[in-house]
């Protein structure tokens, strides 16, 4: 620094010794720097000789001018009359003219104050300062302000970033339509939400974070690129970087799933409370839908919490306005409790609660991410947007739902009322909007045990009520096949169209489910007609089986190799261990360091660093297998060379890592 380093007056000032201010007689700013960075004090004795001495001499006559900056600093100066050529009488007026030598420095000490020479309409007042303290109309406009302030900002540091910018947001509007399909088109709703996150104009949610806790960063999906063409002239050793890893559509879908489990919301901001029972983190799962009360009697809503005793996530249907007046409905619940099915939501318990400031009934179900429902998937506004598609003048007959996916849907629901009439219970509830599709073409009965509780029944006649959920089986088959929710209102042009459009079995089982119950019917009769249909589920579901389990596979290779950089991670550039500093570097650690270089640190010819995780895959899979492949290990200032083989390298770490283990 400047400060640091000490100035040499000229020959011939020898005001400067005499008066011990550089800054009165050297008028750079190196002088001043080097004049600030004395500590005040006593002058020593050399210096107080050679002032005895010396004799002052003027460098100009300006000087008189300048107060002297002892005046200004300490208050005084002690060579005040004995040479000093400054200014030390504060209240005299400086001079109007000043002299040559200031007159040349930009700005200095006798500069004018800056008075504007005309106040247009456009200029800051003084008074302006008392101007009262801007405030938006609303939340929005202070949202879209420092959207739009962000964005300038950003178009002025880089000349061409709305260029990059629109085709950014471009991108990402098309990525977005993916989120209404897992439950995440809540972008539409007002309040909080309300707004394009993509827009031009809006909140960057990377850099800004509103008080609404539904704001959230949105997944990078398209940094995961489609996998590679089919190369014809691969070996059958050869493998894509794909052949590592599990598919993309799997991936991204296990990460939504993981995004919507840890989804939060401000609960004062909505509402809600902050625990509930031994549940908490409540988080809204239907905002989109208007509360009806067809199926319940009582409007309802549903949310995702936590659960404070075992940590799991779970859902809370919540009945409003319900005043439970018999306690023995309770116990309605237990029966439901012990049943576990592929095809039914599992329900846990159920309570009252004035949390939400009236009388409610919570029931608590296993939470599947990414759920919709029945109705969402077939009669829903994409749904019926594409039904609208008409392909020139033909008849368009893509809308309807394939025969092949309504025998999985029966398949499926047919084997969840077998365990709930074996259980000795009714499912009572078979609608298209309390049935969940967690996954493709899978389907589970929701809410069951519900109606159970809300018309409470000492006695209820469950042979009856098994009938009515075979009824309602059908009801439902007939609806999607239609694709029509009225269908039965006109039970024989449905018919009739399901004739037009499906084979005669399906024609066949569905008169069956909608016949009158003479004899009784049961769900033993729908099993032995889904017969051949049956074994075709069952090779489906094998084959997803195998799909599945060779994603797994791949992951699983992932994780030996997570393992083997684990304990580099805990053998490497480890500073000190049993004493010793250099242990991480000597002995067999010393070939550890060398094989990480090796795989992680080699450079082209160029010099450039080589990113090719083939070459990483290749080395870590042949030294987590031990083979005796050799390879050359070489020091980085090249002056030592080894030549070991991946068996040996192995032998040293887990010898290394069982020296760290015992430590323990």
């Amino acid at each position: 620094m400047a400060s640091a380093i000490p100035i040499m007056a000229p020959p011939g000032t020898v005001a400067a010794a005499a008066a011990g201010d550089d800054n009165n007689t050297l008028s750079t700013p190196a002088a001043a720097n080097a004049w600030t960075s004395k500590a005040p004090g006593p002058v020593s004795k050399s210096s107080a000789a050679l002032n005895a001495s010396a004799k002052p001499v003027s460098l100009t006559n300006s000087n008189k001018t300048r107060t002297c900056r002892n005046i200004v600093i300490h208050g005084f100066c002690k060579y005040e009359g004995k040479g000093c050529e400054f200014n030390h009488d504060v209240n005299k007026p400086a001079a109007s003219i000043p002299s040559p030598e200031l007159s040349k420095a930009k700005l200095h000490v006798n500069s004018p104050i800056f008075k504007p020479s005309n106040l247009s309409s456009g200029s800051v007042k003084a008074d302006s300062i008392n101007a009262p303290e801007f405030v938006p109309k609303s939340s929005q406009d202070a949202t879209s302000l420092a959207g739009v302030a962000y964005t300038e900002s950003r178009q002025m540091a880089h000349p061409y970033a709305s260029t990059m910018q629109s085709s950014l947001m471009s991108s990402m509007n098309n990525l977005s339509g993916s989120f209404s399909q897992f439950g995440m088109n809540d972008m539409s709703m007002s309040g909080p939400m309300q707004g394009n996150y993509y827009g031009e104009g809006s909140v960057n949610n990377y850099y800004y974070q509103g008080s609404g806790a539904m704001l959230h960063q949105p997944l990078q999906y398209h940094l995961y690129n489609t996998p590679l063409p089919h190369v014809s002239n691969l070996l059958p050793h050869q493998k894509t970087i794909h052949g590592f890893f599990i598919s993309d559509s799997l991936r991204e879908e296990l990460h939504r799933k993981n995004e919507m489990i840890l989804q939060a919301v401000n609960a004062q901001e909505y509402g809600l409370p902050e625990e509930l029972h031994e549940y908490h983190s409540l988080y809204p799962l239907d905002l989109t839908q208007e509360k009806s009360t067809e199926v319940f009697g009582y409007q309802s809503s549903v949310y995702k919490s936590m659960c404070s005793v075992d940590g799991r996530t779970y859902a809370l249907r919540r009945i409003e306005g319900f005043r439970l007046t018999n306690e023995l409905a309770m116990q309605t619940i237990e029966g439901w409790r012990r049943i576990r099915h592929a095809n039914i939501v599992s329900i846990r318990e159920a309570f009252t609660s004035k949390a939400f400031g009236d009388h409610s009934l919570i029931f608590v179900y296993d939470y599947h991410p990414c759920s919709k429902t029945l109705y969402d998937v077939h009669f829903g506004p994409q749904a019926q947007l594409a039904s609208q598609v008409v392909v020139g003048a033909a008849k368009n007959t893509d809308h309807i739902i394939h025969e092949r996916i309504l025998w999985s849907y029966l398949i499926q629901l047919t084997s969840a009322l077998k365990k709930i009439h074996s259980a000795g219970v009714a499912a009572r509830l078979i609608d298209p909007t309390k049935i969940l599709v967690t996954g493709k073409n899978r389907v589970r009965l929701n809410c069951c045990g519900i109606m159970d509780m809300l018309t409470y029944d000492s006695a209820p006649n469950i042979a009856h009520l098994q009938q009515d959920d075979i009824l309602n089986l059908g009801q439902l088959m007939m609806t999607l096949a239609c694709k029509s929710l009225t269908a039965t209102h006109s039970i024989s042009k449905s018919i009739d169209y399901i004739a037009q459009h499906y084979s005669q079995d399906m024609k066949n089982m569905i008169l069956f489910l909608m016949s009158q119950p003479v004899p009784m019917k049961t769900v033993d009769q729908i099993i032995t007609m889904l017969g051949p249909r049956v074994l075709q589920e069952i090779n489906d579901v094998q084959n997803a089986n195998d799909v599945l389990e060779s994603d797994l596979g791949r992951e699983l290779e992932n994780g030996r190799l997570a393992r083997l950089l684990m304990k580099f991670g805990f053998i490497n550039e480890r500073p000190e261990f049993d004493m010793d500093p250099a242990w991480s570097e000597t002995g067999d650690r010393y070939i550890i360091k060398l094989f990480r270089d090796y795989v992680f640190h080699q450079v082209d010819e160029a010099g450039l660093p080589v990113l090719d995780v083939a070459h990483v895959l290749t080395c870590l899979n042949k030294l987590d297998a031990g083979v005796d492949e050799k390879i050359v290990l070489m020091s980085r200032d090249e002056l030592s060379c080894l030549i070991v083989s991946y068996r040996e390298i192995k032998a040293c770490i887990e010898s290394a890592f069982r020296d760290l283990s015992k430590s323990k």
